[in-house]
């Protein structure tokens, strides 16, 4: 892990704009645990504050393809994709790995 964080910090030196995104699955299946997981190792192990680990999953990640238009944040027009979680993401990350309500484009799945 310790390179991990090396290599990030040197990332982050140059300029990069680290976001995310996943490989992860196959075409038009979401990879149910990636996307947590992903953002419980920026905090935990890269030592990211929560805040800005969420917003490089949502609005950076929609700025960097081009999409923050219609998505990546919340507000009036563009698509309501919404998880709902018991805790705070901002205190206890792993939260996020069991939402209790998900909204994809305003229609609710669970």
């Amino acid at each position: 892990m310790a390179t991990v964080r090396r290599k990030v910090a040197q990332l982050r030196d140059l300029g990069v704009d680290l976001v995310f995104g996943s490989d992860q699955g196959t075409f038009g299946v979401t990879a149910a645990q990636a996307t947590w997981r992903e953002l419980d190792a920026w905090v935990r192990g890269l030592g990211v504050d929560p805040m800005t680990a969420i917003r490089k999953a949502t609005l950076d990640a929609a700025r960097h393809v081009g999409a923050d238009r219609d998505s990546g944040s919340i507000a009036q027009g563009k698509f309501a994709d919404v998880i709902a979680v018991a805790g705070n993401p901002l205190r206890h990350i792993d939260v996020l790995r069991e939402p209790a309500i998900v909204i994809k484009h305003g229609r609710r799945y669970k």
